[in-house]
C-alpha cells in the first residue's frame, strides 16, 4: 500500500505539519551500525531476530518503528551514549559481515555543530562535548567555543549524548 497516497487522500499532506511528519517517516532515524554500512540491510534485516540490538553494550542500536518506511531496520540512537566500536553487533549478526582488521573504527559520519543552539557560542562556558570526545575531534577555540575537526571525527556520537542542548548531529 502506498502510504503517501493514503496520507494525501486523508488530507494530512495538505498541512505543513503533515508534510513534515511524512518527510520524517521516510528518513532514517539514525545511521546504520558502523560495521554494516554498505550492506543491503533492506533485504536482510526485516526477517531477522535482530541479535545486534541485544548484543550492543551501550544500547544504542534500535529498530525503526512499524509505521516508518524503514521498519525493522537497525539504526544508531545517540541519545544516551555513543558507539564504542566493540564489534559485538558484528559477532551477533547472522550476516557474514567482513571486518577490515586494519580499521579499528569505521567512519559512521561526521559531527556537525549548530552554532545557534550551542550555548558555548552564546558566551556560556560549556566544554561538555569536547571533554567527551575520545578522538580529540572537538577543540575549543576563542573563549571556549567548540569547533569540530572533521579529519579526526569518526561520528561515534559520544558528543551528542554529552551535549546539554542537542546542538550536535551526525551527518
Amino acid at each position: 500500500m502506498d502510504r503517501g497516497r493514503r496520507a494525501f487522500l486523508r488530507g494530512t499532506l495538505l498541512t505543513r505539519a503533515g508534510r513534515a511528519q511524512e518527510v520524517l517517516r521516510q528518513q532514517p532515524l539514525g545511521p546504520p551500525p558502523p560495521w554494516h554500512r554498505g550492506l543491503a540491510l533492506e533485504s536482510h534485516c526485516p526477517g531477522c531476530t535482530h541479535p545486534c540490538v541485544t548484543a550492543c553494550d551501550p544500547g544504542i542500536i534500535h529498530l525503526h518503528p512499524q509505521d516508518h518506511d524503514l521498519a525493522g531496520l537497525p539504526y544508531l540512537d545517540f541519545n544516551t551514549s555513543g558507539c564504542t566500536f566493540c564489534k559485538a553487533c558484528v559477532e551477533a549478526c547472522p550476516l557474514n559481515v567482513t571486518i577490515d582488521n586494519a580499521t579499528t573504527r569505521p567512519a559512521i559520519g561526521t559531527a556537525q555543530l549548530n552554532r545557534e543552539s550551542c550555548i558555548a557560542w552564546d558566551d556560556v562556558i560549556c566544554m561538555a562535548c569536547s571533554g567527551r570526545c575520545d578522538y580529540h575531534a572537538i577543540k575549543t577555540v576563542h573563549q571556549r567555543r567548540a569547533q569540530i575537526d572533521t579529519e579526526l571525527c569518526n561520528g561515534c556520537g559520544m558528543c551528542l549524548a554529552a551535549c546539554p542542548v542537542q546542538a550536535l548531529s551526525i551527518v
